[in-house]
């Protein structure tokens, strides 16, 4: 009889456990899914694509030809099937050593903000390959910090002033809508320099996000490869809430990562923007399966409070036959 007991509680237990991974894999919402099959890069035809926008800054020590990035849609065999988005970095030359022209992809979309229970995150990720391999050309070897940063990649809330247009604009001041927004920028290292670094952003710098004014680092590590290929690669950044007023950053490349962390009344939890960045002068680099995903905790028990539950029904069941069996031998010897 025990054995029957036994079998029914491992059951229940078996059966708790995949409902515990159900409901988590439930709990998960896509808010970007961007593939570019449609060919565009508005918010077209594909289901959960964004808005895509130039953005470009120069200044009368910088001399960028073209003057803007040139964003288009592509055919990209190499990346994978079917589309990607090409960002064109214009060649540049700079006369002011703490001046790099910002020339970057923003993406535009809904708010989606990081869940407020413990658990809950926020998963951003997307592939992408350089079209020509990164190398320190003069231009770019004038700033010892580009090799360090080559790509640049982040979350960001637009604050007060949402982007809607292409923005070419002199820099610092000029009062463009990309320089009060605030947001977590990943760095990664090309060109034989191994580097991984979370920064965030503040909000209203007065500079251009992706790097600027405001900008202040979290985290970063030098155990990682370095980029210095034309192959495909996976770039991923994840908030996690840890408490309330803690939030976990881990930033990845090709699997390869370092985590940070943000605290207090200062967390940035708000996000409408997805901006990437290749930093080297004339290095063009191409874009797909831009995805953006929420992940919330459940009441489902952990784990270790299925062993609890596991381990009490079995208590409760044993010491329910032992006390029949003690009942058992008393109506015996009492009659």
């Amino acid at each position: 009889m025990l054995n029957t007991y036994l079998k029914v509680v491992l059951s229940s237990a078996l059966l708790l456990s995949v409902i515990t991974s159900f409901s988590e894999k439930a709990k998960a919402q896509v808010f970007v899914n961007d593939t570019f099959t449609d060919g565009g890069r508005t918010n077209g035809t594909d289901p959960l694509d964004i808005s895509w926008f130039e953005i470009s800054s120069n200044f009368y020590q910088t001399v960028s030809t073209p003057p803007q990035i040139q964003l288009g849609v592509v055919d990209d065999p190499i990346l994978g099937i079917g589309n990607a988005l090409n960002l064109d970095t214009p060649s540049f030359v700079t006369f002011n050593s703490s001046f790099l022209p910002p020339h970057f992809a923003l993406g535009t979309f809904a708010g989606v903000s990081l869940g407020n229970n413990i658990g809950d995150a926020l998963d951003f990720s997307f592939d992408f390959r350089f079209t020509t391999k990164p190398s320190l050309s003069g231009t770019s070897a004038e700033l010892t910090q580009i090799p360090g940063s080559g790509l640049r990649f982040g979350l960001y809330n637009s604050g007060d002033t949402p982007v809607t247009t292409d923005i070419l604009a002199s820099l610092v001041g000029s009062g463009t809508p990309v320089e009060d927004d605030g947001g977590y920028l990943v760095s990664f290292g090309l060109a034989g320099t191994r580097s991984l670094g979370v920064n965030k952003e503040n909000f209203g710098s007065g500079d251009s996000i992706t790097g600027g004014d405001g900008n202040v680092q979290l985290a970063s590590t030098t155990s990682v490869p370095t980029i210095n290929d034309t192959a495909p690669h996976t770039a991923n950044l994840v908030l996690e809430r840890l408490t309330p007023q803690l939030v976990r950053l881990t930033a990845s490349v090709d699997g390869f990562s370092v985590e940070a962390s943000d605290s207090g009344s200062g967390i940035i939890s708000s996000f409408n923007e997805i901006a990437v960045r290749s930093v080297f002068s004339d290095l063009d680099i191409n874009i797909d399966n831009v995805l953006l995903q929420a992940r919330t905790s459940t009441s489902v028990p952990e784990p270790s409070t299925n062993i609890a539950i596991f381990g009490f029904g079995l208590g409760w069941l044993l010491k329910r036959k032992f006390n029949r069996s003690i009942g058992g031998i008393r109506r015996i010897s009492g009659s």
